[in-house]
């Protein structure tokens, strides 16, 4: 197709929707809601209120205001913050990949709820995408390339002979295990992010999503988010006997990466040779 008959197609298409459609969605209904774990927008327009058949006009309401919340849908989803670095838009722009499985995803993503109907003839509709998830999600998107690549051992400790704390007793079972890895960055202005590196305060990384199984990452997400060790979020995730650490700093420029001390680091390396936590992203962020 010749730049020109392209043109003319896209301004055709303008056209039409114009004559059949008033789009009237609000942005600020667009949001990247991380406790739920959904990418959610709403689209909203009015049929062409010269038609007179009043289920015709319904109908140019309900397709514009679905092509209005995919629009806006995609435009959420680019503003997600992928790492500590980069946001969606950011990948979507370096792999057509990325960018492809966005594109068709949102096109697939059912309605939350009906469509909903006013007086005046406009129709609003919500999409959510989930952020994690083995279909459908921004996760499966975002991790495409890297899904046949080997996963990458954890670092060894610096000090092999560090001692932690002896578990006793884990739901009245002499000589359990750590359930999970609880990394307190409470007052540290810790940001959501779907790609954390927990780092040492030599800079070096212990847990990033090269050390996990990408099926995990994609599934389940690296890490959860809390208001405290004990909120129902970190014991749904880290289990009933964690290993609670405190960290030391928080660094990126979003500040999406917990920072611990090189004694604690080794703690969670060891404690994860016996109990595997960290392969099972059973990890908590106290923020």
């Amino acid at each position: 197709m010749t730049s020109k008959l392209l043109k003319s197609c896209m301004a055709f298409a303008t056209a039409v929707m114009m004559l059949t459609a008033t789009v009237l969605a609000d942005p600020a209904n667009n949001t990247v809601d991380w406790e739920k774990g959904v990418v959610r927008a709403t689209g909203l327009a009015a049929g062409n209120a010269n038609t007179k058949n009043k289920g015709l006009q319904r109908a140019q309401a309900k397709r514009a205001a679905r092509m209005d919340a995919e629009r806006n849908l995609a435009e959420a989803v680019e503003g997600v913050q992928v790492d500590s670095e980069s946001t969606m838009k950011d990948l979507m722009l370096e792999s057509d990949i990325v960018r492809t499985r966005v594109s068709a995803t949102i096109k697939g993503m059912s309605e939350v709820g009906n469509p909903k109907y006013f007086e005046d003839g406009t129709c609003e509709i919500t999409l959510e995408m989930p952020i994690f998830g083995a279909k459908n999600s921004v996760a499966k998107a975002t991790f495409a390339p890297y899904e046949n690549e080997p996963k990458v051992p954890f670092p060894q400790p610096a000090n092999t002979s560090i001692k932690i704390d002896v578990n006793t007793s884990v739901g009245g079972v002499v000589g359990g295990k750590y359930t999970g890895l609880v990394v307190d960055c409470s007052g540290m202005g810790l940001e959501s992010v779907m790609s954390p590196v927990i780092k040492n305060d030599n800079n070096q990384p212990i847990y990033g999503y090269k050390n996990l199984d990408i099926d995990k990452v994609i599934e389940y997400g690296m890490a959860s988010y809390a208001e405290s060790a004990n909120d129902a979020t970190s014991r749904a995730r880290a289990g009933n006997n964690p290993l609670i650490v405190k960290a030391v700093n928080v660094d990126g420029i979003i500040k999406g990466n917990p920072v611990v001390s090189v004694a604690d680091s080794d703690k969670i390396l060891i404690a994860n040779q016996s109990d595997q936590f960290l392969d099972d992203c059973k990890v908590v962020f106290v923020k």
